[in-house]
């Protein structure tokens, strides 16, 4: 024989452990107003099925009540002005009395058998100007677990009333009864024609199959119970709701409850999802930019390698042959014998003269076109970091700063936009960004003076520097190896060594230019990359502990949707 209290306990176990796990995640993500309607659900697990009284003033919510609990009892008071200024809960006890559970709840207890399944709230009216009435009913819609709309017979169709409907069937899919109170004061026909109209007014908000009630409640109380209604109405919650299925529907509606939260912190994180997946587009935008600007500006390198290798070249012919024509036989005794009447004739004196002719042409033409060629370079870099800057001012913002659960994220996001912004434009405009002290120390050719205030115009500066300073120091190695040849060899049968010798300098110049102007200008390339890229630190922090964040509460958020699920098929199964 099954032991059905044993079985319920071990229900509501199982729905408030997983229940307590879903307002842990609601924790996590401070979405207060649910984490508190969470666990006031886990704090009426224990108590009777809930119907929630909601309807306009003078609607005859009051009236309804006693009726349908005891005719002959005035449960709650009945007035010709507004009297609920407070929620009021109907629920079994003894003695009789009433207390005041807080400012805004007054529980009224009452010996009657049916309140033993069922508990009954009174509520404010929907259209009520009393301050905070509309708010205190709203905290109280979602722990119930029946809405039951009052109307008034005669005009059912009051803006307050379906507005109120539509908050409590699109936020928290409510099961709801519609009654039409006050029926004694109208005819047949005007009756069945508001009646007919609430079914259709409902089939349009989606309610498939509305259920509709007309009732009075003082035919009721008078005694006149075969022309009230509410043998019917009763009738409906005997069959439906009450003889022992009470407690299986109780825990059945917070279930859906629960569900239902956890479906609004679903679709939360989808919109946070996206935004998410927005910024990680963003973020691999940029380093796409910082990627795609590094490889234009190493092309335009190599093209002006190219260019200094070809100048470098054809001044390197030319005077190849200078010394080859000097070097020969006649010539060597010519100089010698005019050495013997004009010491500037000396074999000496030409060779510095020629190796000072050789430096400087090397200078002028490989000068010129460093400086020829430098502006594609430094509009590049430049282009790099003014592509960034108009990125971030065009970053795409899917979650608002007053999304009902993520606004604090939201602002924080903000935040770290701004304030990358703000940072972003004062590095562009900073020219300690673009060179360093060591630069500036090996390279005599740029000042630090000439840098200032000058942002992004430093990379040009500090690109020619470099350049410069990388050939003429390759240049004048040349050189200076060369008179070493020179020094070291005798002239005559030596010709053809000194020759290869000055051949083989100038080819180690030549590989020296291409080599380390290519990896001077990268690593300045690099190293701006990489500047620019620190500047997202603390986004990349941000989007990294997104990423974890929501895989993690989806992981959660899909076991406690598959427990609860489990949860109410099983106790569907069970009451019908």
């Amino acid at each position: 024989m099954i032991d059905f209290d044993k079985e319920i306990k071990a229900e509501k176990k199982e729905i408030q452990f997983f229940a307590i796990e879903l307002k842990k995640l609601l924790e996590r993500v401070k979405y207060t107003p649910e984490t508190n309607i969470t666990q006031d659900v886990i704090s009426r697990l224990d108590e009777p099925y809930m119907f929630v009284i909601v309807g306009e003033v003078k609607s005859g919510k009051s009236s309804f009540i006693n009726a349908l609990l005891d005719p002959g009892k005035t449960i709650c008071k009945v007035a010709p002005s507004p009297m609920t200024d407070t929620i009021q809960q109907i629920v079994y006890g003894l003695p009789e009395r009433e207390e005041f559970v807080s400012q805004f709840l007054k529980r009224i207890y009452q010996d009657n058998e049916i309140l033993k399944e069922i508990a009954v709230v009174d509520t404010p009216g929907t259209n009520t100007i009393i301050e905070h009435h509309q708010e205190i009913t709203e905290k109280f819609i979602p722990v119930s677990d029946l809405i039951i709309f009052v109307f008034e017979a005669k005009n059912p169709y009051r803006q307050s009333a379906w507005e109120f409907f539509d908050y409590v069937k699109d936020e928290w899919k409510k099961k709801v009864v519609f009654v039409l109170q006050q029926k004694d004061l109208m005819n047949s026909e005007d009756l069945a024609i508001n009646f007919n109209g609430v079914k259709d007014y409902a089939r349009k908000k989606n309610i498939i199959d509305p259920v509709v009630f007309a009732v009075s409640a003082k035919d009721e109380i008078e005694g006149q119970t075969n022309n009230s209604g509410f043998i019917e109405l009763r009738q409906y919650i005997e069959k439906h709701i009450t003889n022992g299925k009470a407690t299986y529907l109780k825990l059945e509606a917070s279930v859906d409850t629960l569900l239902n939260i956890n479906s609004k912190l679903c679709q939360g994180m989808i919109i946070r999802k996206e935004q998410y997946e927005a910024d990680l587009i963003f973020r691999h935008e940029i380093r796409g930019i910082l990627d795609q600007q590094e490889i234009k500006t190493n092309y335009q390198t190599e093209v002006l390698i190219e260019n200094l290798v070809a100048k470098y070249d054809n001044i390197s012919q030319k005077y190849k042959e200078i010394l080859s024509d000097k070097l020969g036989f006649f010539s060597i005794i010519s100089s010698s014998f005019l050495s013997i009447f004009d010491k500037k004739e000396n074999l000496s004196n030409w060779l510095r003269e020629y190796t000072s002719e050789l430096e400087k042409d090397l200078k002028d033409v490989i000068g010129k076109s460093i400086n020829d060629g430098i502006k594609d370079i430094a509009e590049n870099i430049q282009m790099m970091a003014k592509l960034v800057d108009a990125k971030l001012h065009n970053s795409k913002t899917i979650l608002p700063n007053d999304h009902h659960i993520f606004s604090d994220l939201a602002d924080k996001r903000a935040n770290i936009l701004s304030e990358l912004i703000d940072t972003f434009y004062r590095f562009i405009h900073q020219e300690e960004n673009f060179y360093n002290k060591e630069m500036l120390t090996r390279d005599s050719n740029v000042s630090p003076d000439l840098l200032k205030g000058s942002g992004l115009a430093a990379i040009g500066i500090v690109i020619t520097a470099l350049m410069h300073g990388v050939v003429f120091d390759i240049t004048g190695g040349a050189i200076t190896a060369i008179g070493f040849i020179f020094a070291g060899v005798g002239i005559g049968l030596k010709r053809n060594k000194i020759l290869n010798g000055f051949i083989s300098e100038l080819e180690k110049g030549r590989n020296k230019i291409k080599a380390e102007v290519a990896e001077k200008v990268k690593n300045y390339v690099i190293s701006i990359k990489r500047r620019i890229d620190d500047n997202f630190a603390k986004l990349d922090g941000f989007l990294e502990n997104e990423e974890r964040e929501i895989k993690a509460i989806n992981e959660k958020q899909n076991e406690i949707e598959r427990q609860f699920v489990t949860i109410k098929n099983d106790l569907i199964s069970k009451y019908k």
